[in-house]
């Protein structure tokens, strides 16, 4: 599967096998934990925990990805991925981490505290940690801060960043009583400000243009975290990690971590083969199947922040005409993609029907259009087409589509095939047009060459500030639709700067409403999380908000 995926306050491709978003609203959350009275519901955390002391010492935990990253910094556009996420968790961090519940709280190996200690001007103060340092020692301090905010709020449009969301609100970042005591003041209030916090940039990689964009392309960005890239061989598609020895926290538990590109075709038998120690099943049946052929596997299911849709340039071409899009949402049958998806993994299948909740948070409300072919062909009538024959015909023209779809990615390809399906059967043809995997989003979508394309958006605890950035303004990094409603810019702009929770679940709702008034992208369904992980193998797999402590992953001793 394919996904698009960010750091904590924006939202993030998955890689075409896998791109990530990130970002939610404090206080707004999800409801994670199951309800052992709903046979439907899944946990927040799948994975199996075990103390510190139970983990074996050494030893090396071998994952998959689609590809290694064409970009190592995840807040330039091209690093949006999320591959490039997982392999950044293991070597960064912050002031904030997420826990189980979605809660944003302090990670004290970065901060002791992060505080909002005034609302108007709105001033989040954070005191950090001066043991935390660089792979190199150097402290990190207010500088790498100034240096995230000098490059992410837009002020320089040399920086090709991800999102600019809640650092265009901040108007200084300043150091108080020492270099460890980070003051940021805002000029607009910013409910989300917990998602600016993690994880930080060294000064040197944000200090100018050239270097934010194009210095990191085939090296990693620094380290802060436990582990640090040791090796990259290209080549090969290997990226090895090792030991932080500058790493001020608890000694990791693991030797080495070691990331394989490996096609989504591949990864079941690499997988049964020992060469990776975990695949990610998603709604892929065939992985599913091959997994429970695996002697000691465990598979894993939580609830997820994935969710599937159809985004359509709709800036030219037949799907600018709103009625276009509304003719495609009605015809295609989410509900039966949704099954096809979920059923064969053994997880509830239900459909999206909310451009920034995921179903079970709260504010979530359905506004989806419904599969009905008859509604299909009125929109497509108000655009002005008439059925001839087959066909759907505007001034003589046919109504055909294409669908810009990764090379070996089932799951995406099977997506793209069933809405090939739907529409062709309605007398619209659609062409799949295979592209490789590895240039999907810097070769077509970022540059907009695609007609429509189904990946996933992957989400993380701050949902109405990070998914401003994939609708408005038309011009963001992340808007691939190439049109913007006018009223969404003021409505994103009101709910981002209220603080108080009811409110601004009330103004997010009105916001959906919008979208689905606009249709730029079609949500189809929400993903769990599944994984098949090797025997042994314990704080790490399947969840759906919780940060991952890199220094307790290994496996269980005997």
């Amino acid at each position: 599967m394919i996904r698009k995926a960010k750091a904590l306050g924006a939202l993030a491709l998955l890689s075409a096998a896998a791109l990530a978003v990130a970002g939610c609203a404090p206080g707004n959350t999800a409801a994670p934990s199951a309800n052992p009275d709903d046979q439907n519901s899944l946990p927040s955390t799948a994975w199996v925990r075990a103390d510190a002391a139970d983990v074996q010492d050494g030893g090396s935990l071998t994952l998959a990805v689609s590809s290694l990253p064409v970009n190592w910094n995840i807040y330039q556009i091209d690093g949006n991925e999320r591959d490039t996420n997982d392999i950044y968790t293991t070597m960064s961090g912050g002031p904030i981490k997420i826990d189980e519940s979605g809660e944003p709280v302090v990670d004290e190996n970065y901060a002791s505290s992060a505080e909002l200690v005034s609302e108007d001007p709105q001033v989040v103060e954070v005191k950090l940690n001066p043991d935390a340092v660089w792979e190199d020692g150097t402290p990190i301090t207010v500088a790498d801060y100034q240096g995230m905010w000098k490059a992410n709020n837009g002020s320089n449009p040399e920086y090709i960043v991800t999102s600019t969301t809640g650092w265009d609100q901040v108007s200084s970042v300043e150091q108080g009583t020492d270099e460890f005591d980070l003051k940021i003041t805002f000029s607009s209030v910013f409910a989300d400000w917990q998602s600016l916090l993690s994880p930080v940039l060294k000064a040197s990689v944000t200090a100018d243009p050239t270097t934010f964009n194009t210095g990191y392309t085939s090296q990693a960005v620094p380290s802060s975290g436990p582990f640090k890239v040791s090796s990259i061989d290209a080549t090969a598609g290997i990226a090895t990690l090792e030991r932080n020895p500058n790493w001020w926290g608890e000694t990791p538990k693991l030797e080495t971590i070691v990331y394989r590109a490996v096609s989504q075709d591949q990864q079941g038998s690499s997988f049964s083969n020992g060469e990776i120690d975990a695949v990610e099943i998603s709604a892929n049946a065939d992985l599913y199947q091959t997994a429970q052929n695996v002697q000691g596997a465990q598979i894993e299911a939580s609830n997820g922040l994935t969710w599937t849709h159809i985004t359509m340039r709709a800036s030219d071409g037949p799907l600018a005409d709103v009625n276009v899009r509304k003719a495609v949402a009605s015809i295609v049958n989410r509900e039966q993609i949704a099954n096809t998806a979920n059923a064969p993994v053994g997880v509830p299948a239900i459909t999206q029907g909310s451009y920034i909740f995921m179903p079970g948070q709260e504010g979530y409300t359905d506004e989806a259009l419904p599969y009905d072919t008859d509604a299909g062909a009125k929109y497509l009538e108000d655009a002005g087409y008439t059925k001839d024959g087959d066909s759907w015909v505007k001034d003589g023209t046919p109504l055909t589509f294409s669908v810009t779809v990764p090379a070996d990615t089932a799951t995406n390809i099977q997506r793209a095939e069933q809405i090939q399906a739907d529409l062709s059967e309605f007398g619209i043809p659609v062409e799949l047009n295979s592209v490789p995997v590895g240039g999907y989003f810097s070769d077509y979508i970022i540059p907009g060459d695609f007609e429509m394309v189904t990946f996933s958006w992957v989400g993380t605890a701050y949902p109405i500030s990070s998914t401003r950035s994939l609708f408005t303004p038309v011009d963001s990094e992340q808007n691939f639709t190439g049109i913007a409603d006018d009223r969404l810019g003021p409505l994103w702009e009101q709910a981002n700067n209220e603080l108080d929770p009811a409110a601004r679940l009330e103004t997010a709702q009105e916001i959906d409403k919008v979208l689905w008034e606009s249709v730029p992208i079609i949500p189809i369904a929400p993903l769990p999380n599944v994984w098949a992980v090797k025997q042994g193998l314990v704080n790490w797999g399947a969840t759906q908000f919780e940060t991952v402590d890199w220094t307790i992953v290994g496996f269980q001793n005997s």
